[in-house]
């Protein structure tokens, strides 16, 4: 836990390295975090320990839902880039999920920009979460080296700590249930551009560009329509009715059922 006054500005420097933002304009402000843990919140650090060195690698903060509502809102997390590939994303959410069920939560919920090809596999597959409500320009400008100009839709995820799929994914020995087979796309990629195709099938695919940071940063007229057309798209579907089952890494698309198979 973080917890001390030190931890806190520590961890808003942190964040600040994350979301590439001014040292002076943290996404958490070191005192915001501090009152934070104070109250209660889940404030909690992964630091690297190898050879005496104590810099954090990933925090995740986490605010307690109201008295009667058995739920957890996770506010913030990231891990930092040098630290990508070593699981600390993943351990951080077992605590987290630990920490909730221990205080008789059943569920997390956090967003996350659909656009992001890696978060969308780590949230709906790895840990099994599942996000049924698209939630167009959610916080409105953000003012951050990663999110730039772009608008800030989401898709609100989900985590219900004691169900089978959640269970199944937090289990080392199980782990997540493997993709089955690759659906017909809804939303395909053409070089690096978004392309709508005709897929009448009850299972659809709504695929996302590999690396949308490096389309900002290259090709923002290009991140910019896949904003309009992932929201046109997976929008439409989810406010149709249709399920979002998981996010295929091979094929870089969300996975959603729709009509009967739903």
């Amino acid at each position: 836990m973080l917890e001390s006054t030190a931890s806190s500005h520590a961890c808003a420097r942190f964040l600040c390295e994350v979301w590439r933002t001014d040292p002076d304009r943290p996404p958490l402000a070191g005192d915001v975090v501090k009152a934070m843990a104070d109250a209660g919140s889940y404030v909690v650090g992964a630091f690297d320990e190898a050879d005496g060195d104590d810099r954090l690698l990933g925090a995740c903060i986490g605010l307690w839902g109201p008295p009667g509502r058995a739920g957890m809102h996770s506010h913030i997390a990231g891990v930092h880039a040098a630290a990508r590939g070593r699981d600390v994303g993943y351990a951080l959410k077992l605590d987290q999920r630990a920490h909730a069920l221990e205080h008789g939560v059943d569920h997390i919920t956090w967003t996350f920009d659909p656009l992001v090809a890696r978060n969308a596999h780590f949230n709906l597959h790895k840990l099994g979460g599942m996000a049924n409500a698209y939630l167009p320009d959610y916080y409105g400008p953000l003012s951050d080296g990663l999110n730039s100009a772009d608008a800030s839709d989401r898709l609100m995820l989900r985590w219900d700590l004691r169900g089978e799929r959640v269970a199944a994914a937090c289990d080392e020995d199980t782990g997540p249930a493997p993709a089955g087979p690759t659906p017909r796309a809804l939303l395909d990629i053409d070089g690096d551009r978004p392309v709508t195709r005709r897929a009448g099938d009850p299972t659809v695919l709504v695929a996302v560009p590999p690396d949308i940071d490096l389309l900002r940063a290259r090709q923002p007229s290009v991140a910019r329509d896949w904003r309009l057309a992932l929201r046109d798209t997976l929008g439409t579907l989810l406010a149709d009715g249709a399920r979002l089952v998981d996010f295929d890494r091979a094929a870089c698309g969300y996975v959603l059922t729709r009509g009967e198979e739903r």
